[in-house]
């Protein structure tokens, strides 16, 4: 069915429910970056692919809002589709409830499925939709799956496995214990946990449900002598119920919403994280009577925090991982001139050598694989569509990591596959130098990653380049590949970074229409020093894998920088050359050769 089609159709719903627009997000209802594929709404609604965006439809017009990484992408999903592309950050381009308020006028109806929307955005979205009084209202059901129809696919059903204490660190015991430390704080009788990351370290179990995420579809509710698991039973293979806690209670997925309202009749205090528990949750608590505490909950932190065995596990996988990339990075070299390779097989065969490693589980997520033009698409997916060869000049893009048993893995490195140009070495250069700048900071305890992202972008600045996303991301621990609360952008995420935290640092400049460069290593944050201050933090490197020779300008680094990559590269030959045989290993001494 042609996304026009599709369109009509919801329209056709809308006039039944008696909804002006329909707010379609990127969402499920765990509030997830990446869902499975029965909640992908807004990919069957638009036609857009990308992991990140929002569509609103009303009689006459629709919109997606989405960001710089994916611009290039959804110009060509959206092509013909009738849905307009709104760049969000760019001048000019209205906010969506900016848009709506404009585009309906006083009194007018957004319908969305409170499933589909967390408490903060909804209390948000109405708050500055009612000062344009436009009423934001649930709808009954959602009107995007009645469109879909049978065609959606169903919720997946695989497996769960226990997560061994070996690589979690920490009991499912203690951890609900520490929960209970602060329910009582705050005076509240029950806790509501919905993200599944934090559900599948709550227990040290991890599943399969969402591509490239070790994760599971399921709620937790702590009370304070009661842990509730709401999954589906079939799921709970014997290890995974052997590693759950004796006393813990299991229900049906979907009766949640049943029993809140039941509980919810005695009036107890129940917690709810607004960025990642639902409208749909909360409305049932609220009409059964319960008080809510509104506030994010500590999971977030605790797990962005990774104990001695979490970190050890990061460690060992990310080891294994650089082998995987030296073997990689050799073939590139010695295949792409012989003028059989594309974009297409290069992906594969980067997960070829991951697969080939102890404890590898699966990619972390959809690899990269952007030559020349489409590496400028900051979040290029290939397809037999788009697939194009890789030729013996200009850049190779790929970023791509993997899930082992102990640890997530996420780099990038941009290659010269043939005679780079000048502007290729300056631009490649430029961003070293900033991914180089933020790698080397110490700072003070308490700071966030706002306050350290200019660092990475100075010398691009100086040039006067940029680029439109952030500089960091959180990694879990054998979870998520993006995981909260912090982050290194330009946005005001007030988060600090803490001893523990594991970041991605990756800078990058993109050509539209010609090359794309990003540079990208994981990080851990680690205690540098003391000062009269306080604790100095800074961060060291997980990611082991060289920088690429052929693109670096030796003129353009300062001396601090030549001895920054060179005892970098030293430490990558010292980790990873015992693991190597003869032929990677001569490769890997010449990669990281002294500048």
């Amino acid at each position: 069915m042609p996304v026009e089609k599709r369109v009509q159709l919801l329209r056709d719903l809308m006039k039944k429910h008696r909804v002006d627009a329909y707010y379609v997000p990127s969402a499920d209802p765990h509030q997830g970056e990446y869902v499975a594929d029965c909640w992908q709404r807004r990919a069957f609604i638009s036609g857009f692919s990308g992991s990140a965006g929002t569509v609103v439809v009303t009689a006459t017009k629709a919109g997606l809002w989405t960001d710089s990484r994916y611009f290039l992408q959804a110009s060509e999903e959206l092509e013909g589709s009738g849905i307009s592309l709104f760049k969000m950050g760019e001048p000019g381009v209205p906010e969506i409830e900016e848009w709506l308020v404009e585009e309906l006028g006083q009194g007018k109806h957004v319908g969305f499925d409170p499933w589909m929307v967390s408490i903060g955005q909804y209390l948000n979205m109405k708050d500055v939709l009612a000062q344009g009084k436009v009423n934001l209202v649930p709808v009954g059901e959602d009107l995007v799956e009645r469109v879909w129809g049978d065609q959606k696919p169903p919720i997946p059903t695989n497996p769960v496995v226990e997560h061994s204490m070996q690589y979690a660190g920490q009991s499912t015991e203690d951890k609900v214990s520490l929960i209970r430390e602060e329910m009582a704080k705050r005076g509240t009788q029950a806790m509501v946990v919905s993200a599944l990351d934090e559900v599948a370290w709550l227990l040290n179990l991890r599943g399969s449900d969402v591509d490239f995420n070790p994760v599971f579809i399921a709620y937790v509710v702590v009370g304070e002598s009661k842990l509730v698991l709401y999954i589906d039973e079939s799921k709970l293979g014997e290890g995974a119920r052997n590693a759950l806690p004796k006393d813990i209670v299991i229900r049906p997925y979907d009766s949640i919403s049943k029993w809140l309202g039941g509980c919810a009749k005695e009036q107890i205090r129940v917690w709810l994280d607004p960025a990642t528990v639902n409208q749909a949750l909360a409305d049932v608590l609220r009409h059964g009577g319960a008080k809510l505490h509104m506030e994010s909950n500590p999971i977030a932190s605790w797990k962005s925090m990774k104990n001695e065995a979490e970190m050890q596990g990061m460690v060992n996988a990310h080891e294994r991982d650089g082998v995987a990339m030296i073997r990689f990075l050799m073939w590139v070299q010695e295949a792409v001139p012989q003028g059989r390779e594309t974009e297409m097989s290069v992906a594969e065969k980067v997960e070829e050598f991951r697969g080939q490693n102890e404890l590898f589980v699966g990619m972390s997520f959809n690899t990269i694989s952007g030559y020349a033009g489409h590496g400028a698409i900051v979040h290029y997916s290939v397809s037999e569509e788009s697939n194009v060869s890789v030729r013996p000049e200009g850049l190779l893009l790929v970023d791509s990591g993997g899930q082992y048993k102990d640890g997530t893995t996420d780099i990038t490195r941009t290659l010269s596959v043939g005679s780079p140009t000048a502007e290729h070495m300056r631009s490649y250069t430029t961003v070293l130098k900033g991914h180089l700048a933020l790698g080397r900071a110490w700072f003070p305890e308490g700071t966030n990653g706002y306050q350290l992202d200019t660092l990475a972008r100075a010398p691009l600045w100086a040039e006067g380049l940029n680029y439109g996303h952030g500089t960091g991301h959180g990694v879990g621990a054998y979870l998520n590949v993006h995981e909260g609360p912090f982050s290194v952008s330009l946005r005001k995420n007030m988060n600090p970074l803490q001893p523990g935290n594991v970041l991605s640092n990756e800078p990058g400049y993109y050509k539209a229409g010609e090359y794309g460069i990003r540079i990208e290593n994981l990080v851990q944050v680690v205690v540098k020093g003391e000062s009269e201050s306080g604790r100095l933090l800074g961060f060291e490197p997980l990611t082991l894998c060289p920088y690429e020779r052929a693109l670096i300008d030796l003129s353009m680094l300062t001396a601090v920088e030549r001895r920054q990559v060179d005892e970098y590269h030293q430490l990558v030959y010292q980790k990873l050359s015992a693991r190597l045989d003869e032929a990677h290993r001569r490769w890997l001494e010449e990669a990281t050769r002294p500048l």
